[in-house]
């Protein structure tokens, strides 16, 4: 995928070589020509994250007065880490940080959500799903029936993906790397080359990758969580605006503008055509197939929270995932690291 206009794409040890300086240097928040310079972070160049893009394809930061920096750190970690070490104001990002470090009383706070569904989809090779006679259409039950034997593409162990595939095939009954494996296979072009050379007959991707290995014609689709299809998930908390309660704590007014743009931008996605969703976000993706845009883009829109309200049920269902794989070793309460009270009115 291109860069998109404006970003910079830094991996974990560029970006960590770049901590000392800002660290030390002036502070983070820069007046520039009436504007409140910000950075924000995001793991990967995603639809997942399409409110940013929109906002600044539309404008909608600097309408709140702010002029929005993003940098994608190209892994999830990375972006949480800038954040903690002061390098930047947000991130965006999915919230298991949120848990996993406030069990070590670390607390980050989630102020904002960007999607209300599971973006992570599992696909299935041609050949697997002709074997087991299942498709996207068949019984929720007889899907899980059919993970026996496969083998899952994910990006790395200890991913979403990971979890994601992890928890599958715990909730089918099986045992895993016996009855059903899952095996790192990198992302995008990695994960994609993958599948289609069978080091793996199924792979649980988010937007786009899934579509475009349906789109490559060596996959469909099996449950597409942005589309509900799983009735365990359907209100899934998966990608939030987080920031540190120090920093929200002296900077009220700045956050609750950043997170208003936010919500402006879901809302926009939700009320327009798609056909003008497609127009502001395209520049941004136009190395993208545009069968595999258009589809990735229909998907994702359905699981952007238009109002940004974060809910208990949908970080409940995030943590019964996380609970099931032992990547979370007790539940945390919504209310210790979420808040909704900045969400414009």
């Amino acid at each position: 995928m291109t860069e998109p206009r404006s970003s910079r794409g830094l991996s974990r040890r560029a970006f960590t070589a770049g901590s000392a300086s800002l660290a030390i240097g002036a502070p983070a928040i820069v007046r520039a020509q009436g504007l409140t310079k910000v950075k924000i972070t995001q793991p990967s160049e995603s639809l997942s994250y399409m409110p940013i893009y929109v906002g600044r394809a539309k404008e909608f930061f600097k309408e709140a007065g702010i002029e929005l920096e993003l940098v994608v750190t190209r892994g999830d970690g990375p972006d949480v880490q800038a954040l903690m070490a002061k390098e930047v104001e947000f991130v965006a990002t999915p919230p298991h940080h949120l848990y996993t470090l406030y069990l070590q009383n670390r607390k980050l706070l989630g102020i904002c959500g960007i999607l209300g569904r599971c973006g992570i989809n599992m696909v299935i090779s041609k050949d697997a799903a002709t074997e087991r006679n299942v498709s996207e259409d068949s019984p929720f039950e007889k899907k899980l029936a059919a993970l026996k034997g496969l083998t899952f593409g994910i990006s790395t162990p200890g991913s979403l993906t990971y979890n994601m595939g992890l928890y599958y095939i715990l909730r089918a009954g099986l045992k895993p790397q016996e009855d059903a494996k899952v095996v790192g296979t990198g992302v995008g072009t990695a994960a994609l080359a993958a599948m289609s050379n069978k080091i793996a007959n199924a792979s649980m991707f988010p937007s786009p990758t899934a579509d475009e290995a349906v789109a490559r014609g060596f996959a469909t689709w099996l449950i597409n969580n942005t589309r509900g299809q799983d009735p365990d998930l359907k209100e899934f908390l998966h990608a939030v605006v987080y920031v540190r309660p120090d920093y929200l704590s002296e900077n009220a007014d700045l956050c609750k503008r950043m997170i208003g743009a936010m919500v402006k931008s879901s809302r926009w996605i939700k009320s327009q055509p798609v056909d003008e969703v497609a127009k502001a976000l395209r520049p941004f993706f136009s190395s993208l197939d545009e069968k595999v845009f258009a589809s990735a883009l229909g998907n994702v829109r359905e699981a952007v929270i238009p109002d940004g309200k974060m809910t208990a049920a949908a970080s409940e269902a995030y943590q019964k995932v996380l609970l099931m794989t032992g990547h979370l070793k007790s539940a945390v309460a919504f209310d210790s690291v979420f808040t909704n009270q900045y969400l414009p009115g």
